[in-house]
């Protein structure tokens, strides 16, 4: 059944399968049957060393506006198991003082749905950060069964009272925005040039990012922005709006796209919509990467609570954003992109650059 076009559908079909660091196979299948259903002959796709660049020329030539999302959330891999068990080792930044005692469902490496082949409560937690966490069963796996990753047993996705609510928002929703930003413009046949970049792996050291990166799949002539659910902080609260990135916990963002991105939420309030403006350093997010790589980079974030499931709560929960933030973050990226292709930011100025460069040797 086809999904229907807007970002809580996308975002639906997003967490109808569960994802987790190097276990994104299923996530991307559904990623790839939204686009090639919402899409079509407008985008071209393109696996790379990484993930996926999905691709709209509407412009020609020139640089492109990156729009830059990852595939994965924190979850354990099962290092061992048994009918009784199984160890576990945790990938990424879940809330290691809330773990002990809380629901987890069990999975293939590839699943089908969010159907577990497995449930237990996780273990005390180890003496030491990188030992592996026990899993006692409460459902045993069938005899056969082929476990492969484990998730915090939370809502893959709830909508109520204006809240968007599931165990993997970071940041799922962030590929559902930067999509659904694509479809808008592709629809409008606007001129413009924008990339999705679907990323694999963020959760653990940005690892998609940097292979694409030392892939030589990232044109240095495009800006990329990264776009993330962060933990909300004064100045950056649900409600308020997208929050435009002035950098995050290591970094601080390229200049000339930030104030593109100013510009954008200038527009953008004069029409209703809320957007804020902060440097978020309760993280740090794929701009940094690409920034330590020599491109030009900034960031759109939706003020998240719960993030990673817990931080800043009594209890594991899922993750949670305003649909209101949402809708203000497509609308961002869409201004954003509109807007991109009469700046002079560093693709544009490189290649003048490059051409003056060139008819100069020429002429010698």
């Amino acid at each position: 059944m086809k999904t229907k076009p807007g970002v809580l559908p996308l975002f639906r079909h997003l967490t109808s399968v569960p994802t987790a660091p190097f276990r994104e196979a299923a996530v991307s299948r559904k990623a790839l049957e939204w686009i090639a259903e919402n899409l079509g002959a407008r985008a071209a796709v393109k696996k790379v060393r990484g993930g996926y660049l999905v691709s709209y020329r509407g412009a020609g030539k020139g640089p492109a506006l990156c729009l830059a999302a990852h595939l994965d959330h924190p979850a354990f891999d099962l290092v061992t198991f048994t009918q009784a068990g199984a160890t576990a080792r945790l990938r990424g930044g879940l809330p290691p003082h809330l773990l002990a005692g809380a629901a987890v469902e069990a999975f293939a490496a590839t699943p089908k749905d969010n159907r577990p082949l497995a449930r237990g409560v996780i273990g005390p937690r180890p003496i030491k950060d990188g030992m592996p966490w026990t899993i006692s069963w409460t459902e045993a796996p069938k005899a056969g069964a082929k476990l492969d990753f484990a998730v915090l047993a939370l809502t893959p996705c709830e909508v109520k009272d204006g809240w968007l609510a599931s165990r993997s928002v970071d940041d799922l929703l962030g590929c559902a925005i930067s999509l659904e930003a694509m479809r808008r413009l592709s629809k409008a046949r606007a001129k413009v040039n924008l990339t999705v970049l679907l990323n694999r792996a963020e959760e653990v050291g940005f690892v998609g990012a940097i292979d694409m990166a030392r892939s030589g799949a990232l044109s240095p002539f495009d800006s990329y922005l990264s776009i993330e659910s962060s933990r909300e902080l004064p100045g950056s609260k649900p409600g308020g709006g997208p929050t435009v990135r002035v950098g995050d916990r290591v970094s601080i963002f390229d200049g000339d796209l930030t104030a593109l991105l100013d510009e954008a939420a200038e527009a953008l309030r004069k029409r209703g919509t809320k957007v804020q403006r902060l440097r978020l350093t309760g993280g740090a997010c794929e701009a940094t990467a690409y920034l330590a790589f020599g491109f030009e980079a900034g960031g759109v974030a939706v003020p998240l609570v719960n993030y990673h499931n817990g931080w800043g709560a009594d209890a594991v929960a899922p993750e949670k954003v305003r649909l209101s933030d949402v809708e203000g973050g497509v609308k961002l990226l869409v201004e954003a992109a509109k807007r991109f292709g009469a700046k002079v930011l560093r693709g544009g100025l490189r290649a003048r650059l490059e051409q003056r460069h060139d008819a100069e040797k020429s002429s010698l």
